[in-house]
């Protein structure tokens, strides 16, 4: 039997002083970083992250006694420390590829060369971002929560925390709702991801921060230094191309990088021959593969069964709309979701309504209120306005061009709608979840296994 492993406090009150610590040192340069000179701005960037390498430093030697190389700083024999560099430019390479796909479609654009002062930045910070980085979310806080519960609440957890590192909060005042979502999607959302991806990349490295370093340096070089990016039709495509790397990054980790044999047989739960140990292992990988499709079939069938009874439940003189702009704020807000019921005559509609109709000065439809009403031969017309407008619609709407009023909104839930590439982000991130579930099988990595004989 497997034997269980308490919570130690210190496990995950030093993580998380260590977080707050170095979160509350991200924040302030955050806070006065728009006061300073670019100059002055570069040089605290370095002072913040070079911090967070001392804070770490601090809590391995200082205040635990550790060794630093417990914590992911130890250098791999030189066969595997060849193996390591080259699959860590592999990831790296096809991450950058696979945001440069959109390219091909909507073609690429070179980015205006930086000044001097911010090429110089960006080449020399990146190795300390990116050291600085793993050691603390990696190295330190998830390696530390991953030997005291598990390695997937380790994993989420230390994730989490380097999503909100990478969140500025100061940014949110000066956006709208609009702007908010797409920061939260393209920058806190993303480092979730990230956090995933590198924080598997150390678990199947047998905690060894040189792979997700050089990744991290990679990336961070990718990012700032690109000289030429993929055109998009909005920052969603951006979004969900960076959600598709991140995809590829776990299955090529799964693919090339194999734990230390010792954790791979406590993976298993066997003690068996190396023969043996190989067939089992190709086996699991077999069947890691058909679980992760398979969930991701059962979730996509399940989406698709509930639109289809809502849809059925509504009947056909009802449909779903969405709200692409503000034009009925503060009513409806944009990405309102909304359920217009279509009407047996004019009569149903009333000075007040909010209706969705075909328009013809613009190309779709539209959702304003009514504000009066005439009579006219052939039918009634209506005078239709967006009540955050300063004025009615152009054009009269006569009831034949009425698709139905609004009897039902949904805040938020139109994104969906009005963002095809949010659906394909959450399939993206769906099949990463699966990926990820069916890598993460082995118990902790301290745990006694029991031989078989």
């Amino acid at each position: 039997m497997r034997k269980k492993v308490s919570l130690d406090a210190g496990n995950v009150i030093l993580p998380a002083c260590l977080f707050l610590l170095c979160f509350g040192a991200l924040t302030a340069y955050y806070l006065f970083a728009g006061l300073m000179a670019a100059d002055l701005t570069y040089a605290a960037y370095v002072v913040v992250y070079g911090s967070f390498l001392i804070l770490f430093y601090v809590f391995v030697r200082a205040i635990e006694g550790s060794s630093l190389a417990e914590y992911g700083f130890v250098l791999p024999r030189r066969n595997k420390l060849v193996q390591s560099v080259i699959v860590a430019l592999a990831l790296t390479a096809v991450f950058s590829l696979v945001v440069l796909e959109p390219g091909f479609v909507f073609g690429f654009a070179r980015q205006p060369s930086p000044a001097l002062l911010a090429f110089g930045f960006f080449l020399f910070s990146a190795p300390l971002v990116a050291t600085a980085q793993e050691a603390v979310f990696r190295g330190y806080i998830f390696k530390k929560l991953a030997t005291r519960t598990s390695v997937s609440i380790g994993l989420l957890v230390s994730s989490l925390l380097f999503a909100l590192q990478a969140t500025n909060p100061f940014a949110f005042s000066g956006l709208g709702f609009g702007g908010a979502v797409q920061y939260t999607f393209s920058n806190t959302f993303t480092a979730f991801a990230l956090g995933i991806t590198m924080g598997l990349y150390f678990y199947k490295s047998g905690w060894n921060l040189l792979g997700p370093i050089i990744v991290r340096w990679g990336l961070l070089l990718q990012s700032n230094l690109s000289p030429i990016v993929a055109l998009t039709t909005g920052w969603e495509f951006t979004f969900v191309f960076e959600l598709i790397g991140f995809a590829a990054m776990i299955l090529l980790t799964n693919a090339l990088v194999k734990e230390p044999r010792l954790l791979a047989r406590n993976y298993l739960d066997l003690r068996v021959g190396l023969k043996r140990f190989r067939f089992l292992q190709r086996a699991r990988s077999r069947s890691e593969v058909k679980r992760a499709l398979r969930t991701l079939a059962i979730a996509g069938t399940a989406v698709i069964l509930l639109t289809v009874a809502f849809q059925a439940t509504l009947g056909s003189s009802v449909h779903l709309a969405a709200i692409p702009t503000g034009s009925m704020r503060p009513a409806l807000d944009p990405g309102t979701l909304v359920i217009v019921q279509s009407t047996s005559g004019p009569s149903q509609i009333h000075v007040g309504d909010i209706v969705e109709y075909s328009a013809s000065f613009i190309s779709g439809n539209v959702v304003h209120r009514v504000i009066a009403e005439k009579a006219a031969q052939g039918g009634a017309l209506f005078t239709t306005k967006g009540d955050n407008n300063t004025s009615p619609d152009p054009l009269p709407v006569p009831y034949n061009k009425v698709i139905g009023k609004v009897v039902f909104s949904v805040p938020y839930l139109g994104f969906l709608v009005l963002s095809p590439p949010l659906d394909v982000a959450l399939i993206v991130f769906l099949f990463m979840a699966s990926v990820l579930g069916s890598s993460l099988k082995s118990p902790n990595p301290r745990m006694k296994w029991r031989s078989i004989d």
